[in-house]
């Protein structure tokens, strides 16, 4: 079976393990751009496989003309390819572009097209819908099993945020609640200088004790990281995202997950024991001290929840609907 992928390739390990995974199927992987070539147009038994299609024109490398140009550029691929393959898979990870509304017209579009194409919406979390392909874990399962089998504990609560710091994950807010005796470490680059002089400023205005990091973490720098961090801060801004990769890649390590209200984060509180949600200006460090879990806990609860096996058999189960 011939499988084409958009994106192909991508910084986030998501896209890799899945092209893996479906690979471990029989699948033979190509980038959607080869659907153009006369022996793929030709099989009309070939899936599609497209992530994050619908947010494609917001890219902020495109530019205006450009994004326009990839914008009708998409919506022909995404009819073209439902005229000439068997199966679209759609795979939606967030509710909303990351974005002002206002601007977000060619985002409604697509997502309009695609429904009027009766091409339904996949997601990575199944409290969204019935069709999901779950996020998988940064860790396959024997990385995971080998992990949890010689990882070292610590009584110390060390919380910290990782990731591309842009405001749509609601920093700003978060420190405006943020309470002065717990740290809290910032790594990831930032979406701008002005955005980084707010934070800043923030900071200072409320001697909180925060430092930020800004630049991009290799995986090793991130590996680190994580061993050494007790809580990952998970900030993100209600009906944004559906899932969130950052979650994923903190309790691969065992990390203990603290996090403000959204859908995303109730749901998976409601999941796990290592997950927990408070008010920012009344959070205690005892809070955190005392619903700390131990690491080799939360990697054996993501490996039986979310293991390699279990979207294995998400993903065959899709393509044979």
């Amino acid at each position: 079976m011939k499988v084409f992928c958009f994106p192909f390739r991508y910084q986030n390990k998501i896209i890799q393990i899945n092209n893996e995974v479906l690979e471990s199927l029989d699948c033979d992987v190509f980038p959607l751009k080869s659907v153009y070539k006369l022996n793929n147009i030709l099989d009309t038994k070939k899936i599609i496989v497209l992530n994050w299609i619908e947010d494609q024109p917001y890219l902020k490398s495109y530019g205006l003309v450009k994004s326009w140009i990839y914008f009708f550029y998409y919506i022909f691929t995404i009819i073209f390819c439902k005229i000439t393959s068997e199966k679209i898979i759609w795979i939606k990870h967030n509710f909303n572009p990351h974005i002002k509304s206002s601007t977000a017209y060619r985002h409604l579009i697509t997502c309009t097209l695609m429904r009027f194409l009766n091409i339904k919406e996949t997601t990575l979390e199944s409290y969204v819908g019935d069709a999901y392909i779950p996020h998988p874990l940064y860790l396959n399962d024997t990385e995971l099993r080998g992990l949890a089998a010689k990882i070292e504990d610590s009584d110390k609560v060390k919380v910290a945020f990782f990731g591309h710091v842009k405001r749509y994950k609601g920093l700003h807010d978060a420190l405006e609640l943020w309470p002065k005796n717990i740290s809290l470490q910032i790594y990831g680059e930032l979406e701008s200088a002005s955005y980084k002089k707010e934070l800043v400023s923030i900071i200072k205005r409320r001697n909180i004790n925060v430092r930020i990091h800004d630049g991009f973490l290799t995986d090793v720098e991130l590996e680190r990281l994580l061993l050494s961090t007790s809580h990952v801060f998970l900030p993100h801004e209600a009906n944004t995202m559906i899932s969130s990769g950052s979650f994923y890649h903190a309790i691969s390590y065992g990390c203990n997950i603290l996090a403000t209200k959204s859908e995303f984060s109730e749901n998976k509180s409601r999941k796990h024991d290592f997950v927990n949600i408070y008010d920012l200006d009344k959070l205690q460090l005892s809070n955190l001290e005392n619903t700390m879990l131990q690491r080799r806990y939360i990697i054996s609860e993501s490996l039986r929840c979310y293991s390699r096996s279990k979207l294995r058999n998400c993903w065959n189960a899709i393509l044979k609907d």
